[in-house]
């Protein structure tokens, strides 16, 4: 019996369709004796992986967006064209019995602006268990609780959105060698719970003292109805400051950073929704250092205009650093979308990133080269299509 595949569309709210493989079975006595021989062929070279697409229910996803924009990085001002959060994805899951189930995720970025940007699993990588009554636990790599908890104070599309003026003072973005629980829905209730970045443990920064470097992030999130409220907490050991949030960091002997966010917002009968949060940093470069501090505030509003459009604005001040002036800045967005069908989406953003004259390239919008006093903006039009 030869197997083939067949796709069908598949919707929902958050990810609007996906494609589905299942199994298919055709007479294969209708086929001459060649094609039948090289049907086997091909059936013995495709049946495991077909059989294991159909049992664990594989869904493909992505996103394909890119966008015009005119930037100004304080001293040139330039259009380019950019890739806004392209993405392939691979998911599934396959049911074990007794209320248990086995899933996977892979999502890899699709630069659809330049091709080299682009890499199989850079994006998310997971493999799990979960249970609707202790909840799930996997292991992998992707965004982490922290920056998810960030996020959903951002509700824009284009590449300068509000998470830019977040994702400072060591925060992480995404986070490799990861191991994370998410308790069950518990009345709009969810705690999280991730331990990662630990596979350097034992390592010397060339002091010869051992180090045992991680990243440990705790959240507790309420979603219900008109009201959403979250409170998390980030916490890096014997991890350099001053990286990239989206590679293993480097050990750095007694370095330290904890970043903690507190926010909520509600949505008012009219539709208007409000969101506002607080964020405190604190982080010590290593041995020596001094320690430093500093606030952060983001509030972001989303008026709907029509059923398929709407408009928002967001803000983000960044206070100085303790006891060292004009280290902050400020970012200002503002936007809005029209929905031309379930999966297609027009929008047009501006954005605004200020620093102080000590704050270096502290905030930065898409024209990501923000030096010294310099003022950085971006104008963004693009188009969204899920898939």
């Amino acid at each position: 019996m030869r197997f083939g595949l067949w796709l069908t569309r598949q919707f929902n709210s958050q990810q609007t369709n996906g494609i589905r493989f299942h199994p298919i079975q055709r007479n294969q006595g209708s086929y001459p004796m060649k094609h039948a021989r090289i049907a086997a062929v091909v059936a013995s070279l495709f049946a495991l992986p077909t059989m294991s697409f159909a049992a664990d229910n594989v869904t493909v996803y992505g996103i394909a967006q890119a966008a015009v924009s005119s930037v100004d990085n304080g001293s040139v001002r330039q259009t380019i064209i950019e890739d806004t959060g392209s993405r392939i994805g691979f998911k599934g899951e396959e049911d074990l019995g007794a209320g248990l189930a086995a899933f996977f995720k892979i999502e890899s970025a699709v630069a659809l602006d330049d091709a080299s940007k682009s890499g199989f699993a850079t994006r998310e990588g997971w493999v799990g268990l979960k249970n609707k009554d202790w909840g799930l636990v996997k292991l992998g790599r992707g965004k982490s609780y922290f920056d998810l908890a960030q996020e959903s104070f951002d509700g824009f599309n284009g590449n300068s959105t509000m998470i830019n003026s977040l994702l400072i003072d060591n925060a992480y973005y995404r986070i490799s060698n990861s191991i994370a629980y998410e308790s069950p829905d518990m009345g709009g209730l969810v705690a999280k719970v991730e331990y990662g970045d630990i596979e350097k443990k034992g390592s010397t920064a060339g002091t010869g003292k051992k180090h045992n470097p991680y990243t440990l992030i705790g959240v507790l999130e309420y979603n219900n109805g008109p009201i959403y409220a979250v409170a998390g907490v980030e916490s890096q050991r014997d991890q350099a400051t001053g990286q990239a949030g989206s590679s293993i960091k480097s050990v750095a002997d007694d370095a330290k950073a904890t970043n903690t966010l507190l926010g909520g917002g509600f949505t008012f009968d009219s539709g208007t929704n409000v969101k506002l949060a607080w964020r405190h940093s604190k982080w010590k470069a290593g041995t020596g250092a001094t320690t430093q501090k500093r606030n952060a505030f983001i509030g972001v509003v989303t008026q709907p205009i029509t059923p398929v459009a709407s408009v928002r604005l967001g803000f983000t001040k960044v206070a100085d650093i303790k006891n060292t002036s004009d280290t902050g800045g400020t970012y200002w967005a503002i936007g809005g979308d029209y929905a031309l069908s379930k999966r297609t989406i027009a929008y047009t953003e501006f954005t605004r990133a200020g620093n102080d004259k000590n704050a270096g390239g502290l905030l930065q919008t898409s024209a990501g080269q923000a030096a010294g006093e310099r003022n950085n903006n971006a104008w963004t039009t693009g188009l969204i299509h899920l898939f």
